[in-house]
């Protein structure tokens, strides 16, 4: 499997890809084949339930939405935004999880 860079993986999502680009966001519950190979910039939605029954790539900006897990491509309009959105929310999980996140010793140790 190769992960490229910035990708945003959300709680209980299974991604069974062989290749990831970069920037992409797999929300919560996803799952996602070994069939398909994800290029950058694309979202799954939550839930969503991708499993064609060939090999297929996904498109640079394509999302996947819905019950039926639909597809949309998007057109690209304000990536310098969304880009800027997603350092902020890196940023700002980077600085949160560890305020929340305690390790707990077991009782051996």
């Amino acid at each position: 499997m190769r992960i490229g860079d910035n990708n945003l993986f959300e709680i209980g999502c299974r991604v069974e890809s062989p290749s990831i680009g970069n920037n992409n966001t797999i929300s919560t519950r996803a799952r996602v084949h070994h069939t398909v190979r994800i290029s950058n910039y694309c979202v799954i939605g939550a839930g969503c339930l991708v499993v064609p029954t060939e090999d297929e790539t996904l498109e640079e900006y394509t999302s996947v939405y819905g019950p039926a897990s639909e597809k949309r491509v998007w057109s690209g309009r304000g990536k310098i935004q969304e880009a800027d959105l997603r350092i902020k929310h890196g940023e700002y999980l980077r600085e949160m999880l560890p305020k929340f996140n305690r390790l707990r010793r077991g009782d051996g140790a």
